[in-house]
């Protein structure tokens, strides 16, 4: 894909940034520490949840959405809270709390948390980003940071 670049004031690309920024963190009740924080693994904002603040992102700020998939940024309620979910959680709770045994008994020096040892059963997402989200709002429509290169122009006196 081409990249579309954007002629932007810094003045401008600093208050979007800043009411972007404050919109996720009011919305999601985090903090957003960088333009690479994910929506859904950095923040937590997952399912229904990611889907109503997308929702109030476009309506809030009246950006054009024609272009966005869901489907492939982030997993539906159903995806991530299904009954095979549930059931490998279930299953897997017995290790999750021997390796915390582990852990606390080796002082933190043993984690065994961070080893995967079963395969991943979600469909892998691109999971969509702070610096996306300003991307979009700042062009008006979707569009991805990568896709998107940013000109600063000078400021008329």
């Amino acid at each position: 894909m081409t990249d579309t670049v954007i002629h932007k004031d810094f003045k401008t690309l600093r208050q979007s940034y800043i009411e972007v920024k404050d919109f996720i963190e009011k919305e999601v009740g985090d903090e957003v520490l960088s333009l690479q924080t994910k929506i859904e693994n950095d923040l937590g904002c997952a399912g229904d949840d990611n889907l109503e603040l997308l929702e109030k992102f476009v309506t809030t700020f009246k950006l054009d959405s024609t272009n966005f998939d869901y489907s492939k940024h982030f997993l539906s309620e159903g995806e991530l809270f299904g009954s095979g979910a549930s059931l490998l959680t279930l299953l897997g709770l017995p290790f999750v709390i021997l390796f915390w045994l582990i852990r606390l008994l080796t002082f933190g020096k043993i984690n065994l948390n961070k080893i995967q040892f079963f395969p991943s059963y979600q469909r892998k997402t691109l999971d969509l980003t702070f610096g996306d989200m300003l991307t979009w709002y700042l062009t008006g429509k979707y569009a991805l940071r990568q896709n998107t290169k940013f000109k600063l122009t000078q400021n008329a006196v």
